[in-house]
């Protein structure tokens, strides 16, 4: 019997702890900030939160109660944003297998980037915090720089991220797509567009020293290069459709090519989701209701024939969905009314939530600028739209969360004063309306324009947001004496507690200043900011 003498021991052991670094050393780590990596306890309406100022509510207390991060098994994310999720997919479809591609929370980067780590890919919907409502939030209130700014920068600071190759991409990439931008963050390369047609051979070019560009701009791809996903998004987000197909000229999905996933390819990652132990899925699209449908008109039975696989899914207990056209819901009543019928038959369903597009009560702006908005309707007719159709969803059980948009090229105060008897026209509608400067976005039809900020600012606006936020604050008061949890997790008293607390102080924050701003004034001196954290310092 051979014995092994210290030396050998030694050498063994070694072996064992290179080939256990191994296993959690993959070659391609995809990863977000914090803000990006939390089911925000369950409340999908709280994610809003993280587009608020540091200086609000402390942030150690807020990313440990409000925004915890996602479950982790092993260094690996166990659920993650869905874009990450589609980014491992599609080079997990493309030559690389599962121990060299990690999605990775950032806080685990350290133990799990190791010397076989080649490559960081970052992904995020608003990185320099400058979208709305970020910027808004940001400015208005001035006590410090954006959550998921700061959470940005930190994590492409940290130590282990360091002497590899960091690619951004994402939604927001275009904020960082500029050479003197890249070099100060110490990006090598800023990947613009969709993963699924040049990701894998600018990875692949890169991991071969092979010369890349330094801004990568992608193609649109067709709905058979789209691969399944390949572990659990966060809230269960399944991906339906891209594209809207309505055309905003101040928007970015608009000017995507309409696509629609077939229904096998949507239950799979149903199925992914279900099978990691989640229970309600997160319909994803720009317009549930025109799933299926090239035309402005829905495909009623293609919607309804979706909604019944997902329900009748075993595992499946509640559906969300992220976004709907209020003109699709106008024009579709009995639609709404059908896939209502269906989804609360499901054992955890209270309350349908979705987002939408309110923008203006102008008929000239929408004419101007989103002239498919109330298609097949006029834009004259678009008031009325807004008003029945929010109706209807309220009477089937739906609670919107509606953007409204101000500051666009050429408004005027009629403009604004059309907007604001729109908002009286529904002030007894249950929903959040979230209004948003507009901000001149890389990719949209308007990205030369000016962004409309504080500065620009005329009593009429302090006024029309004053009562954005006091509707908002009636609202949510409401659904809280019915007890219906849409913003607050599900069969935990403790965490809802928490959740709830968070929510009064947010309100309670905000109605301080409804009175002012209702009489036109603005909550500070904005023309003479001694430091302006809506432009990044980097």
């Amino acid at each position: 019997m051979k014995t092994l003498h210290g030396d050998g021991i030694l050498s063994i052991i070694e072996k064992i702890m290179k080939n256990n670094k191994n296993q959690n050393n993959p070659t391609i780590v995809i990863t977000s900030d914090e803000t990006m990596m939390s089911s925000y306890t369950g409340g999908i309406f709280l994610g809003f939160s993280t587009c608020m100022p540091t200086g609000i509510f402390p942030s150690w207390l807020y990313f440990k109660t409000i925004a915890p991060p996602v479950p982790r098994k092993k260094g690996r994310a166990i659920q993650a944003d869905y874009g990450l999720r589609m980014v491992e997919a599609t080079l997990r479809e493309n030559g690389f297998n599962e121990q060299e591609v990690a999605v990775v929370h950032p806080k685990d980067l350290k133990k799990t980037i190791g010397d076989e780590t080649e490559i960081i890919a970052v992904g995020g919907h608003d990185i320099l915090g400058i979208n709305p409502p970020t910027s808004e939030f940001v400015e208005f209130l001035q006590t410090g720089p954006p959550l998921n700014r700061l959470k940005f920068i930190e994590l492409i600071k940290q130590p282990a991220v360091q002497n590899r190759t960091l690619i951004v991409g994402g939604k927001s990439a275009w904020q960082v797509a500029e050479v003197d931008i890249m070099d100060r963050l110490g990006i090598n390369h800023v990947y613009l567009g969709e993963a699924e047609t040049k990701l894998p051979e600018t990875i692949k070019s890169i991991l071969k020293n092979e010369e890349v560009p330094r801004i990568i701009h992608s193609n649109q791809p067709s709905t058979h290069q789209i691969p399944s996903i390949k572990g659990a998004t966060i809230h269960g987000l399944v991906e339906t459709m891209r594209g809207c197909g309505r055309g905003c000229d101040f928007c970015t999905p608009s000017m995507q090519k309409i696509r629609f996933k077939p229904i096998e390819k949507i239950m799979r990652d149903v199925q992914v989701n279900i099978d990691s132990g989640l229970n309600s899925i997160l319909l994803h699209s720009e317009d549930i209701l025109r799933y299926g449908s090239r035309k402005i008109t829905p495909d009623q039975q293609k919607v309804i024939k979706l909604f019944k696989k997902v329900s009748q899914t075993q595992g499946v207990k509640e559906i969300k969905t992220s976004h709907i056209s209020l003109s699709s819901a106008y024009h579709n009543p009995d639609l709404i009314q059908e896939i209502t019928e269906i989804c609360m038959e499901l054992p955890n369903q209270e309350i349908i939530g979705t987002q939408t597009g309110i923008e203006t009560g102008s008929p000239k702006l929408l004419n101007r600028y989103m002239k498919g908005k109330a298609l097949p309707s006029t834009p004259n007719e678009w008031p009325n739209i807004v008003e029945q159709s929010l109706g209807l969803l309220n009477d089937n059980n739906w609670f919107p969360a509606c953007t409204l948009m101000y500051g666009l090229p050429q408004e005027t105060e009629k403009d604004v004063k059309l907007t604001l008897d729109l908002l009286d026209n529904i002030k007894n509608t249950s929903k959040i309306v979230v209004p948003l400067n507009f901000v001149s976005m890389e990719g949209s039809a308007l990205s030369n324009d000016k962004s409309f900020t504080a500065k620009d600012m005329q009593p009429i606006h302090w006024i029309l947001i004053g009562e954005c936020i006091e509707q908002s604050i009636d609202s949510i008061k409401k659904l809280q004496k019915q007890n219906k949890k849409i913003m607050t997790p599900k069969g935990n008293y403790f965490k809802t507690k928490l959740v709830n607390y968070f929510i009064k102080f947010l309100i309670n924050n905000s109605q301080k200043y409804i009175k002012d701003l209702k009489k036109g004034k603005p909550p500070k001196d904005y023309q003479n900011l001694k430091k302006n954290y809506r432009k990044p310092e980097i």
